[in-house]
């Protein structure tokens, strides 16, 4: 009975010293809130929502919406991603701050369907 004791309180030490250590681990996601977000340029802001959840913030803008996601997990604290809609809902450009990518700040921007290729 002791010893069963003792190998639970043992199992019971090294399961909160594992969850510990997941907490304050800082390490990055494989990729960048930005590097997600690009893939999605072209494509409709429910995919993204279906992705990321609900956006902290959602508004029209002109014909279509703007919608801004916060990070504050791992090392991306004062990460924001914003993208902007035309009418259909489908995403045109996206904007982020600084932390949200190895390069910083950006943008991309989508094709314009009444822009001639040139």
């Amino acid at each position: 009975m002791k010893r069963t004791r003792a190998g639970l309180l043992l199992l019971l030490a090294a399961d909160l010293l594992l969850a510990g250590c997941a907490v304050l681990d800082d390490t990055p996601p494989k990729r960048y809130p930005s590097e997600i977000v690009a893939g999605y340029v072209g494509g409709p802001l429910l995919d993204l929502e279906m992705k990321w959840s609900a956006p902290w913030d959602i508004a029209r803008e002109g014909p279509g919406q703007k919608a801004t996601w916060q990070f504050d997990g791992y090392n991306f604290a004062g990460c924001t991603v914003t993208v902007h809609t035309d009418a259909a809902g489908i995403i045109r450009k996206v904007a982020w701050t600084v932390g949200c990518g190895p390069k910083g700040t950006g943008t991309v921007a989508g094709s314009d369907p009444d822009r001639p290729d040139g």
